[in-house]
């Protein structure tokens, strides 16, 4: 009796039921939001403590990087110095950095687990995690007119600037965002409303060459006064200008005729208003190809020196340019010619 006694107690001693470990860590929380751009939200310090009446036998630290429903796991270095205790402390710094959040990643959670030392082991899990939107990837070609890439523009996407191609923007987010691309000589294009999808994106934006100011003064004599017509006390010396395509050719006292030089396929006349509203060489060149096409004409000129101005768009070669009639008197009592003056935008 005594002997089954004793063996009964040795059987119950060995099977003692120890509680189930625990893992608490301060601050209490188990998850937050991160902020792509915000590396403030991408980590947290906790101060754990693991509990195991029978001991402790393991520690794991996983990570696990979630893209809806499917999942990485990335086994992380775990503590060590605690076999056989019973309470041990340690210090979890998540090591989280801003690219881990791309390419559709939802949330990451890291996954801490202790093992207790009892004959039957027992475990206890706890997660930590980090949740994020489904952000994607945003790729902005600039190009000019005819196709070809311009990898020197300055892209700006929701307050983030790129001065050099690849235009690539990560981690957006779907959404209504601004963005703009600028280049000197081009029309800048802004976007307020553009709505990032559910997915990677590309756009394609074209810069449109913008027109430059007003070029200075170019004086045109006479073809009969070239030697002898001055501007501003300047000796002319020509009646004709090759970059903008205008000769100035005739002359009754009232009216002062201009025609086209050879290496000009002729102007287009247009409205002040609209000559005015032009930014883009896009535009003059759409109002060229729709205009009526003329190779002279009769500039209206008193001896005051006063003048209505007149606009053109005179195609030169393959540049369409826009030309202003500025300027224009005839011989008066100062004797200084007859006289034409133009301005450009290109």
């Amino acid at each position: 009796m005594i002997i089954v006694t004793a063996a009964v107690l040795f059987f119950s001693s060995c099977n003692k039921e120890y509680a189930v470990p625990t893992i608490a860590w301060t601050p209490d929380t188990l998850s937050q939001f991160i902020t792509i751009g915000d590396e403030t939200t991408y980590n947290k310090t906790l101060e754990v403590t693991f509990n195991a009446e029978a001991g402790i036998n393991n520690i794991e630290i996983n990570k696990y990087v979630y893209e809806g429903l499917d999942y990485t796991l990335v086994a992380l270095d775990g503590p060590t110095g605690y076999d056989g205790l019973l309470t041990f402390d340690w210090t979890l710094t998540t090591n989280n950095v801003e690219a881990d959040f791309g390419g559709g990643v939802t949330k990451i959670v890291y996954e801490v687990v202790v093992t207790d030392a009892s004959e039957t082991p027992q475990t206890t899990t706890k997660e930590y995690s980090f949740f994020a939107d489904e952000a994607y990837t945003l790729t902005i070609n600039v190009e000019h007119g005819d196709g070809t890439a311009i990898t020197d523009a300055t892209v700006t996407f929701d307050g983030v600037e790129m001065t050099a191609a690849p235009y690539t923007f990560d981690y957006i987010m779907e959404g209504t965002y601004t963005y703009s691309v600028a280049k000197a000589g081009f029309e800048t294009v802004t976007v307020t409303d553009y709505v990032m999808p559910a997915n990677d994106a590309t756009i394609t934006v074209e810069l449109l060459l913008s027109l430059s100011a007003w070029s200075a003064d170019i004086p045109l004599a006479l073809v009969t006064e070239t030697d002898w017509a001055i501007y501003n006390e300047i000796l002319i010396g020509t009646s004709e200008n090759t970059t903008i395509g205008f000769a100035f050719t005739y002359t009754d006292g009232s009216t002062f005729r201009v025609t086209k030089t050879s290496n000009c396929d002729g102007w287009v006349l247009v409205d002040e208003t609209d000559a005015l509203a032009y930014t883009a060489n896009s535009q003059i060149t759409a109002a060229y190809t729709a205009g009526d096409k003329i190779t002279e004409y009769d500039l209206p000129a008193t001896i005051a020196k006063t003048y209505e101005a007149r606009y053109f768009i005179s195609k030169v070669g393959d540049e369409y340019l826009l030309v202003k009639y500025a300027y224009g008197y005839r011989n008066g009592a100062d004797n200084t010619g007859n006289v034409v003056v133009f301005q450009y935008k290109d």
